[in-house]
């Protein structure tokens, strides 16, 4: 990747997708020539088969696969057995100005001309999220119900469409994103309810200490198997987690109420200012006076 800056933690707010095309196309047979797009195109096998290449990699997909097309990645439909439906999108993840410009294209890289190859994206999706070019995850079915969203939205186009088509785009990348997981980590999978269970009680009991022995109970796991799944499924320890919630809490005093600091910490489950204003400055990275004065016009 050419620019250091392509990572999913400064991308992910940058993301402003924008749908090029949506079609609910439906055909007795398939074929298409070798080809680049510029953009992204999201395909989801409905019915039928497609055996298709992307460059080297040549494969069957089967009803409930995702196919996503990544720019400047040649592919082709070599061939298709039964009527193939292929709702699908070409779409940009990044706001670019040009987005009105780009063509749908249908030749190969050497066909192009080099204002064509300028309108290629940058491969955020596949480089930075790590997407791969076919997806079999197990909540396909929601994929395809928000794409038939996004084409029925994208059919009608009212004035509150550029609104509704970026939310529909950025829930499917969710789900895309939640699927690979989900393949990556039966056990979370597995463990779901019960990490959802540990962390509402912690939540509800944000101003007490919370042993570890207590939430493995309630998550019906030894103690070590209860927070190694607890950190694979939020990236913090139970104890980083009720710290942070701690601080939320704390904040939401800060701002709403005119409460003195050794009374919000006693209210988050602190016995003193000073074990509390170094958690605060911890998580937050300023003092709660700071944090306070930062926000004394908020009300």
């Amino acid at each position: 990747m050419d620019n250091p800056t392509l990572t999913p933690s400064n991308l992910i707010h940058r993301l402003s997708p924008n749908v090029r095309r949506a079609w609910n196309h439906r055909v007795d047979t398939m074929k298409l020539a070798p080809r680049i797009i510029f953009d992204y195109e999201l395909l989801y096998m409905e019915k039928g088969e497609l055996t298709i290449r992307v460059e080297n990699d040549t494969f069957v997909a089967v009803p409930g696969d995702i196919l996503l097309f990544k720019p400047g990645v040649e592919h082709e439909f070599i061939d298709s057995r039964g009527e193939c439906w292929m709702p699908h999108i070409h779409f940009d993840v990044l706001y670019h100005e040009d987005f009105e410009e780009v063509p749908i294209n249908f030749k190969n890289r050497s066909e192009c001309t080099e204002a064509e190859l300028a309108w290629l994206r940058p491969d955020i999706l596949g480089q930075a999220f790590g997407f791969p070019n076919v997806l079999r995850i197990g909540n396909h079915a929601e994929v395809h119900k928000t794409l038939m969203q996004i084409i029925h939205a994208y059919e009608r186009r009212d004035a509150d469409y550029p609104l509704i088509q970026k939310a529909l785009v950025l829930r499917i990348l969710y789900l895309l994103q939640k699927g690979l997981r989900a393949n990556n980590n039966a056990h979370l999978v597995m463990h779901q309810r019960a990490m959802e269970l540990a962390v509402t009680y912690i939540m509800e009991h944000y101003n007490e200490t919370v042993p570890l022995k207590t939430l493995s109970k309630i998550a019906c796991l030894s103690v070590f198997h209860f927070s190694r799944i607890f950190k694979q499924t939020f990236d913090l320890t139970p104890h980083q987690f009720q710290i942070r919630y701690r601080m939320e809490k704390a904040k939401e005093l800060m701002i709403f109420h005119r409460l003195s600091l050794s009374n919000i910490a006693e209210k988050v489950g602190y016995s003193n200012i000073y074990s509390f204003s170094k958690a605060f400055k911890q998580v937050e990275g300023m003092s709660p006076r700071q944090f306070m004065r930062s926000h004394s016009n908020s009300s």
